[in-house]
């Protein structure tokens, strides 16, 4: 695949002011969130998409730990009890993100092409495309997480349900035992690009492709090891 391979080759904005930060979240969020708070007529998406990207745009301008319920309800244009009613904490709001990522990677379609791994690749470099836009936020949001286990602990397993749903995609199983060393594998592959796509302000993601290349190829070579030495579950 020409992306994975630019990943081989590879391997090694101003920020916009507040006010124009918040300008653009108002944009996106606020009008259609002010009709749901005022008619609650609007679909359940409609409430979501705009209850994130009030909590994306309040992130990257300020610490998470920092944002409340409350910040979030006034940015998207919402009553607070309202808002709790389909969100009563932080970590759902983050949960319901986690969602739309997921949603984005499926509705790009299946990937049929090349190995298992060349799979992988697509499909996880899918998902953090999905992310770009929202780098700032969830550099913020992952320095909350020491003061978060209950968040972190919710984020564990939704993302155990996207690396599932992405070996499902390309093709490989998430059941038994070989299943379980996949998924776990897989999500700490992916935990630890994280950090590289963070940092990564190239406009292709050249270091992240290049550090989850290499990554994959890791964890094939463990995958492989346990394959010669497991014996197919009957």
């Amino acid at each position: 695949m020409a992306r994975r391979a630019k990943a081989r080759r590879g391997g090694g904005k101003a920020e916009t002011g507040t006010a124009q930060t918040r300008a653009r979240a108002r944009r996106k969020a606020g009008p259609r969130a002010a009709k749901l708070g005022d008619s609650g007529a609007a679909n359940a998406d409609s409430l979501e998409e705009a209850v994130v990207a009030a909590a994306m745009a309040l992130a990257e301008r300020q610490p998470w730990t920092r944002v409340t319920l409350g910040d979030i309800a006034e940015e998207a244009g919402l009553p607070l009890a309202a808002l709790m009613l389909a969100f009563p904490s932080k970590t759902a709001v983050l949960t319901a993100f986690q969602r739309g990522i997921d949603r984005a990677v499926l509705q790009a379609g299946e990937v049929g092409e090349g190995s298992a791994r060349d799979r992988l690749f697509e499909l996880l470099m899918r998902r953090l495309e999905a992310l770009k836009p929202h780098r700032k936020a969830l550099a913020s949001i992952a320095a909350a997480a020491p003061h978060d286990p209950v968040g972190v602990i919710c984020g564990w397993s939704r993302l155990l349900h996207s690396m599932s749903t992405a070996l499902a995609l390309a093709g490989l199983s998430a059941d038994g035992l070989q299943g379980m060393i996949r998924l776990k594998g897989l999500a700490g592959l992916y935990g630890s690009v994280l950090p590289v796509f963070l940092r990564d302000d190239s406009d292709d993601l050249t270091r992240t492709m290049a550090a989850l290349d290499g990554r994959l190829q890791r964890i094939e070579t463990v995958i492989n090891w346990f394959r010669g030495r497991i014996k197919p579950e009957t």
